[in-house]
């Protein structure tokens, strides 16, 4: 029988993408306790057994005073033989209680970003306090299956925004975590613009935008893009998945639809600007990254010249 695993992670998405890569690798039936639908999302692609929102648990119980047995989380974690977490890493009292929530006799609790001396991935560095080797090679050519239903869903939001299906299309994401992240919108119009026509099978580029997105760019902006090319807003993300597996390539940020769109084995273009590459970029057969101290110091010509690497042009 295989071993239960308990896995916790409250992160951003392309964290617990990456967090499934690690956790696909350790033969477990494997619970995802994470945020929102982000576990749904794991479960869904065939990488964990089953999911909890961690936002819908009372996760305060583990730093609180009270006693286990008068506390609701042991119930709804459940017991397992093996707990894996990246929530309260580094606070002893929390660990402790955790574990003993769960009744796991092993318990490892990971950082969320490897020393700045470590000279390779975070999910190698995760492997090795884990006592398992990770190969990032390997794991990139590991392709997530997307399930036919939530392609459907995908392809009915691009027919709705004009998508001709048997098209090719590129997606473009502009938005990150923070706005040192951002390769600028100008510059993502800019390349769309200089695109057109000149990628094999492609005909369109598609732009995704978020609820940061939504936040952080003005109505103007997101209405003057919308005036000149396709705009897909606040997908869920099982459509977003959807989206991303038919796209002919994927151009995005240091976020999590860039470490998505490498795990549905779309080729990807990932820029990245403050993040250190080395440690956190997106794992896939066709990844291929960009990166500068400051993220403005890329060029559209770069981006193009990547493409051209995926053999797209």
């Amino acid at each position: 029988m295989k071993p239960k695993i308990l896995a916790i992670h409250s992160g951003a998405l392309g964290d617990c993408i990456l967090f499934g890569r690690v956790l696909s690798q350790l033969g477990g039936a494997v619970t995802l306790v994470a945020g929102g639908p982000k576990a749904e999302l794991l479960k869904g692609l065939g990488q964990v057994r089953a999911a909890v929102d961690f936002d819908a648990l009372p996760m305060y119980e583990a730093f609180s005073d009270t006693p286990i047995e008068e506390c609701r989380l042991p119930d709804l974690l459940g017991s397992a033989d093996r707990l894996i977490s990246c929530f309260a890493t580094g606070r002893p009292v929390a660990e402790r209680r955790i574990a003993e929530m769960c009744a796991a006799a092993d318990a490892t609790y990971l950082p969320i970003r490897p020393p700045g001396s470590f000279d390779g991935h975070l999910v190698e560095f995760w492997g090795d306090l884990l006592g398992i080797s990770i190969d990032t090679a390997r794991l990139g050519r590991d392709v997530w299956e997307v399930p036919l239903s939530w392609r459907q869903l995908g392809w009915r939001e691009l027919r709705n925004s004009g998508i001709d299906l048997n098209e090719g299309y590129l997606v473009l994401h502009p938005g990150a975590g923070g706005e040192s992240k951002r390769w600028a919108m100008e510059r993502y119009v800019e390349l769309a613009r200089s695109l057109r026509g000149d990628i094999r099978g492609v005909r369109k580029a598609v732009f995704v935008l978020g609820p940061v997105e939504n936040e952080c760019f003005s109505d103007d902006e997101i209405e003057s893009l919308r005036a000149e090319f396709p705009v897909l807003s606040c997908l869920s993300l099982p459509i977003l998945a959807g989206v991303l597996e038919s796209a002919r390539a994927f151009v995005g940020n240091d976020s999590g639809p860039s470490h998505l769109a490498a795990a549905v084995g779309t080729p990807t273009v990932a820029l990245f600007g403050p993040t250190d590459a080395k440690h956190f970029s997106p794992l896939g057969l066709g990844v291929h990254v960009i990166e500068a101290g400051i993220m403005q110091l890329i060029a559209v010509e770069d981006v193009i010249r990547m493409l051209s690497n995926l053999w797209l042009l």
